[in-house]
Order: structure tokens, then sequence, then C-alpha cells
């Protein structure tokens, strides 16, 4: 009953974005995002991209002018890793763990363009952007809900009247050591942000509409 009513919550989540986009309009697109997932932490302290899991869920940008946007995304992501393949030359002890664990990442960063930028626009039609803000994990099986902060790099490009793309490579540092793989630092006692070693990191690819651009949309602007 538990997971259950942990899923119905993760699905309202995902649903939360779309609702928003009755509101400013004028600047606003949505799209959504799907890609692969992989922690680094204390089971898996040097592989990247080992045993990925998946990544998806809408967003919603909120875009201040061309340089500057805030974005609001919920992604349903998967992530499972163990110690296996370090054996001695890691942590023996540690090799028998494992963890999986799914979640619904809620985040809200700022995004800075370096070049100007804007969805549907004819002549600001593609830039190179970082990002960083705050996420929650909320849990849905498998681990505990935790804060994170997310930074990350991606790329954008109009490719159609009101249609873009983009690609995004977006890593998560954990505030709690424990909450993913349940493993404390291994010889440290400081487990909080500063301290701990667990990331987890989506790598994946975008599509976004716009929702209603007035100067594109509006004949008097022809």
């Amino acid at each position: 009953m538990k997971n259950q009513g942990s899923r119905i919550t993760g699905i309202l989540i995902l649903l939360l974005l779309f609702s928003i986009t009755a509101y400013s309009q004028r600047k606003s697109d949505i799209g959504f995002f799907a890609g692969t997932d992989y922690y680094m932490g204390d089971l898996n302290p040097s592989k990247h991209f080992d045993k990925p899991g998946y990544a998806v869920g809408p967003i919603y940008r909120y875009n201040f002018e061309p340089r500057n946007s805030i974005r609001l995304s919920a992604i349903y992501n998967f992530l499972y890793s163990d110690a296996n393949g370090y054996g001695n030359d890691y942590i023996e002890e540690l090799s028998l763990l494992s963890f999986d664990a799914t979640f619904v990442d809620i985040a809200a960063v700022y995004e800075f363009n370096f070049i100007p930028y804007k969805t549907a626009n004819r002549k600001l039609k593609k830039s190179l952007y970082i990002s960083g803000g705050m996420a929650y994990n909320v849990n849905l099986s498998g681990a505990q809900s935790h804060f994170s902060i997310p930074f990350g790099i991606g790329y954008k490009l109009n490719v159609a009247k009101k249609l873009s793309v983009g690609a995004e490579v977006s890593v998560r540092k954990t505030f709690s050591d424990t909450a993913i793989d349940g493993v404390h630092n291994v010889g440290s006692e400081n487990n909080n942000l500063v301290g701990n070693n667990d990331w987890y990191t989506f790598a994946g690819i975008f599509i976004s509409y716009k929702i209603f651009n007035y100067r594109e949309d509006c004949p008097a602007y022809d």
C-alpha cells in the first residue's frame, strides 16, 4: 500500500509541470527529457556510466530574456549499482553490497546561455549553456528521499517554427552520504554535503515546444 501511494505521488508530480504552462505563456516552453543515468559513490568510486539506468520526464522553461532562463523538471529515474569488480582493489567488505532505487527528481535550475537564444526565433537559434540550482529526489522504492545540487552543461538548437532540441549532461551532488546506496563514507565520519562522495548523473536529449511567441505569432508584427 505504501509503495502504491508513492507511485501515485510520483505520477502526480510528473503531471504537475504540465499544469503550470497556463501561466506566463509568452515566455515559456514545455518539453520532455529522455536519457540515461548512473551513480558514483562508495559502491562505484570511479567508473563513469557503470550500470546505467533510465531518466525520463517533463520540463518547463521560463525565459526571462535571451541569456537567462529558469527550468523546472520532474525526472523519473532508476539508479542501480554494486561493488562487484572492485573487490580487494577497493574494499573487500563492500563487494557483496548492491542497491537499486527509483526516484522522481524534482529540480529548479537557472540556465545561462553563452549566446543569446530564443526558442522558435529565426535569428537567435542556437547556444551552448550551463545550469545550476536545487533538486529533491523523491523516493518511490529502494532508498531515501534526499536533496541534491544539480549543475550541468548542454546545447540548444531550433529545428522548426516552434520546436527546439538539445542535449545535456547534468551532475547531482547529494546532501546525504547514505540516502542512495545506504553506505557511509569509508574511513570518514563526515557524511554531509561537503564530506560525502555520492553523485548521480543524467545524460540525454530533450525536445521543447514554444507555447506562444507574441512577436512571432501575432500578425501585427509580420
